[in-house]
């Protein structure tokens, strides 16, 4: 498999579980640091939960894979980047968070650096 289609798992896998982490706490509702051990069953007994956490896993092991193959500096970049863009058009898209023209440019330019990085 290439580095480019593991990489690419990597986003996809890494990407799901911080919607998935995001979507477990929109169900819990806002908690402090202190209420997450005293929640600590409520939290990590919610589906969303226990599906994004072990979604996050899976990228990281995969990662490993993509590690073991390919330069630090291509990868961390690529992965960063490309999770970046997609969190923020998924957010959006997804849980209606505030999306302006800003952001656009914004993700125009993390993706053109990540362009240029990969080269």
């Amino acid at each position: 498999m290439s580095q480019l289609v593991l990489l690419s798992a990597v986003i996809v896998l890494n990407v799901l579980g911080h919607v998935l982490l995001k979507a477990g706490m929109n169900r819990i509702g806002g908690i402090s640091p202190f209420q997450l051990l005293t929640d600590f069953t409520r939290v990590f007994s919610t589906p969303y939960i226990i599906l994004g956490l072990l979604s996050y896993v899976l990228s990281v092991a995969m990662y490993l894979v993509v590690l073991s193959r390919a330069h630090l500096s291509y990868a961390y970049p690529l992965l960063t980047g490309l999770a970046y863009a997609l969190i923020i058009i998924i957010s959006w898209q997804v849980f209606r968070e505030p999306f302006t023209t800003i952001k656009w440019i914004g993700i125009f330019l993390i993706l053109l650096g990540v362009v240029l990085v990969g080269k």
